[in-house]
């Protein structure tokens, strides 16, 4: 990158415009001299922020560059003109800042607005660059090849930064390397070598867990001679082993298997017979109960018969009574139907008298009804008329009330907006007056707060920068709280894990001491039935020579199953705090690793990482947060009052016209007003004169009157009409209703005549000589259907009894009863046997199927643990060695070990230099990986070799000018180097503030020297000091000047 033109405006010390065409030298050195504070770095401040909006120092940004010495209406901004791979870029950049405005407020006060943050790109073929601000400047550094930080580093080199690579630590160094070469990619690869050998060796200490918790589920099946002693022996040998044997394991395990499978097909075979015993024993008790049920039957069927038998005369009168009262059930049909034929004739006579007796009613009053009617036809006829004209009259009269009322209104309407338009009028002076004083304080304020937007963006920066150190703090110091607390947990965890094997292993021991006692039991229960000369069931020997006693202390198949049960369930709790241990575990390795990573990306984060310093640092941060914000949050108050405050102002010069207008506005209103109101009141008075009554209230109250006396006349005759045609319909309804009536009433008299006739020839066909003796044989329904029910059922139950004694004398011919309380107790034997064989035979198959499980996972753990072992081995040294962590080898990681191969390039390319700048006194040399200490970040120490003295020294000790051309020289040297590595970086211009002064005539040329050497390769040189020697072993000289008004430059060639 090669600068072709500047130019600053209100920029720093430059009050103007000002230009620097950097074409009238196109290659070589230069300087850059002038008094002290007359504005020398501030050119190289322009450079840096045109680049990357901030100065080449870092401390001061682009809101802090507005000129003190330019005029109020001069815009601040810098143009930056350069080339870059034979193509010419121009950056125009402004910072935040108050400026003059255009227009003034309507009192001819000064307006200041604020001016945002911008920037222009403009690319070779004269385009602008279309992008947001954050896009233009990521194009830039595109374009550049270089960041601020690499800028100011290799191209750039600001006060204070000059000696920062020469004497930097080693972790210092790394991080400026890491940053210009990019070698955080190797950082990565380290860490992620790391983080997985980590997670390798949590696995196999998981799958080591895992075999070691299989191997203690393994239970051993009973066997006989007592082997099961050895291989419980042998296993607990082999499974207690740190590392476990896969082969001895297998064959244990394999020997265990086979004695369950055995002892399991032997107790399989001895269940089977015990079920088909059980199933003989079940089916004699079936047929034995149901002989027994069938001799319960026929003794029942039996007095069953025997009830019945008593019943039969019951049965013949029921019988009789069932046919008498069926006949009178026919005869009572006949009657009712007659009797309610009666019935009908009684209530139509009753009817047709009660018709009679309301028609007669209906046309007296029908008669009166007529004679009213006449006589409101006459009176509505004759008052109808006068009270018609008399309505007519008042509401004329009425009309002329509201007209006169409506003038009124007016007159007081008009009153009215007189008192408001002279109420009006001193409410506007008032207002003006007010608008007056306060347009007044508002400029005064705003004279005392012109620069608080400056001051807002210093605070803002400060804050957002201590609230993002609190954050991070804050994050580590839970970090750390939360792996502090992971590793209590997990030591918890441990405890409890270990506590619950040893509750497991003490409840598996006290499982198979009662197991085994209570099998020695049941050898002594089958001794008990060996008798002499008849064949053991176990072993077929007729001799018994010494048989087993029974044990008082011997334990109950319950004690066993409880002991087995207390077993299984110390095992799952165990299973549970193992598995939570592993949890805790990983959750602590994460929380390590995250504590790591986070300490690591704190800048200036204590390097002892003790807790107290942490929250030391948070506290001092934390109280000058608060302050930073208390200060922001008055600061941005005022700003805002200053906003609303000009706000107000342009409101108050426009509501001075308006209040202006509308003073003249009301001035002619009034006038109006005044002249409509004495036309209006003269007209009021003539017509108040004519009115006939003295309200309209009175007038209204007689227009009623008449209105009411018309419609009651109307209401009247209306009500008597209607009242005489309701009575005329009725009449005709209730004659209607008569004829009706009186022809029903002759039909059901004949139709009674009939039923009674029909009901007298029944009664004497079903038997009945008169009505007494029909009554006396009639039954009630529910009566007569109840006898029907009884009779039929005792038919039915008589039959069904007969056939089943026949059935069951059959059935028990030649039969006895039998003893089932017997076969019973047999049967429960039987079964007694069974369940214990099967429990015994379920005991060995779970057994058998859970080492059989056992056997399967220890085979996958094996397998698996074999994998990860391998991946260990090779991912464990490779993390060693890229972290500097390997046995017998240098402590240097793999980043580390990549930036010394930068770091010894860039030191070969100082010495050139640095021979000729020091006569071959000394040179730069990286520190041999056998001399670096195993404490800290190591690896980029730089030290210093006398050629004449054969010594080597820490750079440290070099003195004020020795310093300066040694940090001279591995500045070019990193210039070199980046931009021999990075092709797409082209190094043509360097600027360097300052340091001159250190050094004595000799070296001070001996450099000089060195630099034209540098800028006559097609490089441009610029050189700020103010050493005057300089001044005349450089001809091309920038000169800058310092006046009351502000700096100047001018070219001296």
């Amino acid at each position: 990158m090669r600068p072709v033109k500047l130019i600053m405006s209100a920029f720093g010390s430059y009050a103007g415009r000002t230009e620097i065409d950097f074409t009238e030298i196109p290659n070589g050195l230069f300087l850059i001299t002038g008094d002290t504070g007359a504005g020398k770095t501030t050119i190289f401040d322009a450079i840096t922020y045109a680049l990357y909006d901030r100065t080449s120092g870092g401390t001061r940004d682009g809101n802090m560059m507005r000129s003190q010495y330019a005029d109020e209406g001069t815009d601040t901004y810098v143009e930056y003109t350069f080339i870059y791979q034979k193509k010419q870029y121009k950056i125009l950049r402004n910072p935040e800042y108050m400026r003059l405005g255009k227009r003034k407020y309507a009192d001819g006060s000064l307006r200041y607005v604020k001016e945002t943050p911008k920037v222009e790109l403009t690319l070779p073929d004269g385009s602008v660059f279309k992008g947001k601000k954050r896009e233009t400047d990521q194009k830039i550094v595109e374009i550049t090849g270089l960041d601020a930080d690499q800028f100011t580093q290799i191209s750039m080199i600001a006060q204070g930064e000059f000696l920062k690579l020469l004497l930097a630590e080693s972790k210092e160094r790394k991080k400026i390397f890491s940053r210009i070469f990019q070698t955080r990619f190797y950082y990565r690869i380290q860490e992620e070598l790391k983080k997985q050998a980590v997670q390798l060796y949590v696995k196999l200490e998981q799958n080591l867990q895992e075999m070691k918790l299989e191997m203690a589920r393994t239970e051993y099946p009973v066997c006989e001679n007592g082997k099961e002693t050895e291989l419980s022996r042998k296993w607990k040998e082999v499974s207690g082993q740190d590392i476990p044997d896969r082969d001895r394991i297998s064959e244990i395990l394999k020997e265990i298997i086979g004695q369950g499978s055995r002892l399991e097909k032997a107790c399989k075979k001895e269940a089977d017979g015990a079920q088909v015993l059980l199933e003989d024993k079940n089916r004699l008790l079936k047929e034995a109960e149901l002989l027994d049920q069938l001799f319960d039957s026929y003794g029942q069927v039996l007095s069953h018969l025997k009830e019945k038998t008593a019943e039969k005369a019951k049965y013949e009168l029921m019988k009789e009574q069932i046919q008498s009262g069926k006949s009178a059930e026919r005869v009572r049909t006949e009657e009712k139907r007659y009797l309610e034929e009666e019935k009908r004739l009684t209530e139509l006579k009753t009817q047709d008298h009660s018709l009679q007796k309301k028609l007669q009613e209906c046309r007296q009053l029908l008669q009166e009804l007529t004679e009213d009617q006449k006589e409101a036809v006459k009176e509505k006829t004759e008052k109808e008329i006068v009270l018609t004209e008399k309505k007519v009259r008042i509401q004329d009269a009425i009309l002329q009330y509201e007209s006169i009322n409506k003038k009124q209104e007016t007159l007081n309407k008009l009153a009215e907006e007189i008192k408001k338009y002279l109420n009006h009028a001193r409410i506007i002076k008032e207002k003006n007056e007010i608008l007056q004083n306060k347009s007044e304080e508002i400029i005064e304020f705003l004279k005392q707060h012109e620069d608080v937007e400056i001051c807002i963006n210093e605070c803002r920066n400060k804050k957002q920068q201590t609230e993002e150190k609190m954050r991070q703090y804050k994050e580590l110091d839970r970090q750390e709280n939360r792996k502090e607390q992971l590793k209590e947990d997990c030591e918890r965890a441990k405890k409890e894990a270990e506590c619950e094997q040893k509750n497991y292993e003490h409840a598996w021991a006290e499982y198979e001491m009662k197991y085994q006692k209570f099998l020695k039991e049941q050898a002594g229960i089958l001794a008990l039935t060996l008798e002499a000369g008849q064949p053991c069931p176990v072993c077929g020997s007729r001799d018994h020579p010494q048989i087993t006693l029974l044990s008082d202390e011997a334990p109950t198949q319950a004690e066993v199953e409880s002991a087995k049960e207390e077993r299984d369930r110390k095992e799952k709790t165990r299973d549970i705090k193992v598995a939570a241990f592993r949890e805790c575990l990983a959750g602590y390795q994460a929380a390590q690793e995250i504590c790591q990573t986070l300490q690591m990306n704190i800048k200036d984060a204590p390097e002892d990482g003790v807790k107290t310093n942490w929250k030391k640092i948070m506290q001092n941060l934390g109280q000058t947060f608060a302050e930073t914000e208390e200060q922001l949050k008055q600061l941005e108050q005022i700003s805002e009052k200053c906003k609303a405050l000009k706000k107000n102002q342009e409101q108050i010069a426009e509501q001075s016209v308006e209040l202006e207008r509308k003073e003249w506005e009301t001035d002619q209103c009034l006038t109006e007003s005044k002249l409509v109101y004495t036309k209006v009141q003269a007209e009021y008075q003539t017509a108040k004169e004519k009115l006939p009554y003295e309200t309209i209230e009175e007038a209204e109250k007689h227009l009623a009157q008449t209105v009411g006396a018309l419609e009651q006349l109307r209401k009247n005759y209306e009500t008597v009409t209607r009242r005489l045609t309701e009575m005329q319909n009725k009449e005709k309804e209730l004659e209607g209703r008569s004829k009706t009536v009186k022809t029903s009433a002759l039909q059901s008299q004949k139709e009674a005549e009939k039923k009674k006739l029909r009901y007298e020839q029944v009664m004497k066909a079903q038997g009945f000589a008169d009505e007494e003796s029909y009554h006396r044989k009639c039954m009630k329904e529910t009566e007569l259907e109840e006898a029907e029910r009884w009779t039929e059922a005792y038919q039915r139950e008589l039959q069904e009894l007969e056939a089943n004694r026949k059935l069951l004398e059959q059935q028990l011919k030649g039969k006895e009863r039998k003893d089932i309380a017997q076969i019973k107790q047999e049967m429960k034997e039987a079964s007694e046997v069974l369940e214990q064989i099967r429990r015994e035979y379920m005991r060995l198959h779970n057994i058998n199927e859970k080492n059989r499980e056992i056997r399967d996972n220890l085979r996958r753990n094996f397998e698996k643990n074999s994998g990860l072992q391998n991946q260990y081995e090779i991912i464990g040294n490779l993390s060693k060695t890229a972290n500097g962590n390997l046995s017998g080898s240098a402590k240097l990681d793999f980043e580390t070990y990549i930036q010394r191969q930068y770091f010894r390039q860039i030191i070969r390319a100082a010495n050139k230099r640095l021979i000729r700048m020091t006569s071959g006194e000394f040179i730069l040399q990286c520190r041999d990986v056998e001399k670096l200490g195993s404490q800290g970040q190591a690896g980029l120490e730089l030290d210093v070799y006398h050629m004449a003295t054969d010594t080597i020294r820490d750079v440290k000790t070099l003195s004020g000018g020795e310093s300066f051309m040694a940090a001279l020289s591995m500045a070019l040297g990193l210039s070199d180097i980046v931009q021999n590595t990075a092709g797409a970086i082209h190094l043509d211009t360097m600027f360097i503030d300052e340091g001159f002064g250190s050094l004595d005539d000799a070296s001070r040329d001996q450099a000089i020297r060195v630099l034209n050497d540098l800028a006559d390769k097609d490089r441009l040189v610029g050189i700020i000091s103010h050493v005057n020697e300089l001044k005349e072993q450089i001809d091309h000289k920038l000169v800058v000047k310092k006046t009351e008004k502000g700096s100047s430059v001018s070219w001296s060639v």
